[in-house]
């Protein structure tokens, strides 16, 4: 009797024929068996559970775990081992820890179960029921766990009263074509993972180019403010950080028309002799006026005098020293705190007013500009997100990342496109680059979807492998139909429900190649 493989996910049972290779152990049985039928020594029943009527195999998922078990048919009275691999979904590990409970659950509400803790083996529990009837019951496997409870109900079975009955009831073989095995021990050991196609509300998308730009608020030029010479003991340079407020450099006037350094000399001259006769002036009226000889605001008027002297004085003092490259000049100032951009800040270089010295923002608070092509612009209503493609990832807007900050009004006369902007703080892109995305329109149509990632290119042809049962996988060709984020839309040779290979799947196609390399199956 060839042996059987039955597969059960949330929403069938599929069942397959065991193909895969067996423990010595397990093969000396049916040898005995043999030897002693030739002598005449074990009844027909005993001949058929010395033969164990095949092997039968399912696969389960439960929210959290996937279960992988493989059983004889079960018969009244016989002890049946069942070999189950429990693999947690989010990773695709084995399950180290916890208890495995067998139930089978009759009609009249009797349970018969048995426990099972990690075997050697990692990942395999190994409970032993013995069913106290025959006939119909419920077959659940029940982890317990530290991190919960996963339950694998697996539907109704049959109890057979002899093993003979057993044996006999045991499907024919039935090979799948192009099955490919790759062991659970190999799944466990690489990155693995696999989920369900799925029909969702796949968001419409319309290919955009995008210009990466500093959002206005967080940028400002920086220009002279008059025409002379730079001057500052550390001219700022493109990545210093600077505040708001802070001085950059300064400018030191250049000789207007008509001035000279005599000339400039003159006046601070001419400025000095006016202070000091003022000041005679206040210390001889002060003698006055406490003589009561003059009144008080003559004192008053030579005070002024003497002020403005000395204003006149700094002035001209001022002046001379800004021609010659000291004082304090006129100070560039940054408006604003952030990063210098660029700078064409130079020591002792003449600049004029209102030429740019340098400019600053913040490279990480970002405009993403996506232009729309023009026929495709009346595709694009409310967008809701934006996909850009980098050489090495996708990064997702959307759902919380990033804000649609402009969807776009008409048409850009010069670039005939689109803008649809959308503000970002990121320092993944920089200011200035320019990368291709998918705009998501605000449109949705139901589409099967599966995680890019899934995805083969063998060739030109997009293909995905797809997992049969816990162990056996298939090749299949599919055709890409749209993008979305980190799905996409497809059609061809798969169905909702079937389970993808969307990590390891570059794996499992060299277990296709080169099956020996990657074994048949594995130790129980």
């Amino acid at each position: 009797m060839n042996p059987c493989r039955t597969t059960i996910d949330a929403l069938s049972i599929r069942v397959l024929i065991m193909t895969r290779s067996r423990l010595l152990a397990a093969l000396a049985a049916p040898v005995l068996a043999l030897s002693l039928a030739g002598c005449g020594l074990l009844s027909p029943d005993e001949q058929a559970e010395a033969d164990g009527g095949g092997g039968i195999v399912v696969t389960h998922f439960a929210p959290s775990t996937e279960l992988f078990v493989e059983y004889r048919p079960l018969v009244q009275g016989k002890d049946r081992r069942f070999d189950a691999h429990l693999t947690w979904l989010d990773s695709y590990k084995p399950v180290t820890d916890g208890t495995l409970t067998a139930e089978l659950v009759w009609p009249d509400g009797t349970i018969d179960t048995a426990k099972a803790g990690p075997s050697d083996v990692q990942g395999i529990f190994r409970p032993l029921l013995k069913a106290s009837k025959s006939g119909k019951a419920r077959l659940r496997l029940v982890l317990g766990n530290p991190k919960g409870q996963s339950v694998h109900d697996l539907g109704e079975v049959t109890v057979w009263a002899t093993s003979a009955e057993g044996a006999k009831a045991a499907p024919a073989e039935a090979e799948e074509e192009g099955a490919v095995a790759f062991s659970k021990e190999v799944q466990w050991r690489i990155p693995f993972m696999t989920t369900a196609a799925q029909v969702t509300n796949f968001a419409e998308t319309v290919p955009v180019t995008v210009d990466v730009q500093i959002q206005p608020q967080a940028e400002a030029i920086v220009s002279a403010p008059v025409d002379g010479i730079l001057r500052a003991a550390r001219m700022p340079a493109a990545g210093d950080r600077v505040r708001r407020g802070q001085v950059l450099a300064s400018i030191s006037s250049t000789l207007g028309g008509g001035e000279d350094v005599a000339t400039l000399d003159l006046a601070i001259n001419e400025a000095r002799i006016a202070r000091d006769a003022a000041a005679r002036e206040v210390a001889r009226m002060t003698q006055l006026v406490e003589a009561e000889a003059v009144p008080a605001r003559r004192l008053d008027e030579a005070r002024t005098a003497l002020r403005m002297a000395e204003a006149q004085l700094r002035s001209a003092s001022q002046r001379r020293s800004a021609v010659a490259g000291g004082g304090a000049g006129v100070p560039v100032v940054a408006p604003i705190s952030g990063e210098v951009l660029d700078s064409a800040l130079v020591q002792g270089a003449g600049v004029t007013g209102g030429q740019r010295l340098l400019r600053i923002g913040d490279p990480a608070a970002l405009w993403l500009v996506a232009r729309v092509p023009e026929a495709m612009a009346a595709m694009v209503g409310t967008p809701n997100g934006i996909d850009l493609q980098l050489p090495d990832r996708v990064i997702t807007l959307g759902d919380g990342t990033g804000q649609l900050v402009q969807r776009g009004a008409a048409i850009d006369p010069q670039t005939r496109t689109l803008s649809v902007i959308y503000a970002w703080n990121s320092r993944a892109l920089r200011p200035g680059q320019r990368v291709q995305g998918l705009l998501r329109t605000g449109y949705a149509t139901r589409r099967l979807t599966i995680p890019a990632s899934a995805l083969l290119n063998e060739s030109g042809q997009d293909v995905v492998y797809v997992q049969l049962g816990g162990e056996t996988f298939q090749r299949r060709a599919v055709t890409v139909l749209a993008r979305s984020g980190t799905r996409v839309a497809i059609e061809g040779q798969l169905k909702a429900g079937e389970r993808v290979v969307t990590r390891g799947a570059a794996a499992v196609r060299a277990a296709a190649a080169t099956p020996d390399a990657f074994g048949h199956g594995h130790a129980h």
